[in-house]
């Protein structure tokens, strides 16, 4: 028989200790319009900024291309265009994923007719727990220029984390992300989420509910079943097959849950 309640009740546990530089925490943290709203007034600097509509991990789907997913997609009252996105991996060529993340983006809100006008203005943060491109900043700004002069094309680009922290606003907001801490109520609308979703019963149902969404998308699926088979096969440890499939230390607890589950599947069958 499948052992539903201990399943549920190690899922909750994961999440719990999950913080805001998990694409899936933060996914379920900001799928809330004021929390959304108060990350981005701090990240842009403009306390007024009002979201009118947010989407949380939304695929753009390309027949020609790869498809992108966006972490958190928000757009305010004026039509300017926010992208937040969050990574760990310091391989990575960053430059790079942020021009596919602006260009995906751009293209998918331009209809056909549409006047060059009528391009949004976009935003993308780039959030890490390093200081990935060793800005020596808590938030470092794109910055073009034209023949020594500022040239604005309408996208804006920024690197923020929580390494540095020169006590600004963004790196007191950064130092949160890394805690994600439910009893630390000094980030508002922010704090409020983070408190619903670990502390409350309410939160509970969100994360198991948003966890077995991402296992039945495959955005887990795929690695679960790698660490399973890796362990049988070559008599590791889980924590050895996880890093090997390149789960991030923060998230293994989830996946163990799932891991857990999947071998109960399978002696059940």
């Amino acid at each position: 028989m499948p052992h539903y309640l201990s399943s549920r009740e190690e899922k909750i546990d994961a999440a719990r200790r999950m913080n805001l530089f998990s694409d899936l925490f933060m996914s379920v943290a900001l799928d809330d319009r004021l929390a959304c709203e108060y990350v981005l007034r701090i990240l842009t600097g403009i306390p007024s900024l009002a979201v009118l509509e947010m989407r949380t991990q939304y695929r753009v789907n390309n027949m020609i291309a790869r498809d992108v997913i966006f972490d958190v997609l928000a757009q305010d009252e004026t039509g300017r265009l926010y992208n937040i996105e969050v990574q760990r991996t310091d391989t990575l060529d960053h430059p790079r994923r942020v021009l596919l993340y602006a260009s995906e983006l751009i293209t998918e809100f331009m209809r056909k007719g549409s006047s060059v006008d009528d391009t949004p203005e976009v935003y993308i943060f780039y959030l890490s727990e390093t200081d990935i491109l060793k800005t020596g900043k808590s938030i470092a700004w794109v910055e073009k220029r034209l023949a020594g002069e500022p040239y604005c094309d309408g996208l804006h680009i920024a690197f923020a984390n929580a390494e540095v922290d020169d006590g600004s606003e963004v790196a007191g907001l950064m130092r949160y992300f890394k805690t994600a801490d439910p009893d630390d109520l000094s980030h508002g609308s922010l704090s409020r989420r983070i408190h619903l979703l670990k502390k409350e019963k309410e939160g509970e149902e969100l994360m198991c509910q948003i966890s077995d969404k991402f296992v039945q998308e495959g955005k887990v699926q795929g690695k679960v079943e790698s660490i399973v088979n890796l362990t049988a096969k070559m008599s590791i440890s889980d924590e050895t097959a996880m890093e090997l499939v390149g789960v991030d230390e923060k998230e293994r607890p989830l996946y163990a849950a799932y891991v857990k589950e999947m071998r109960r599947a399978m002696a059940t069958a």
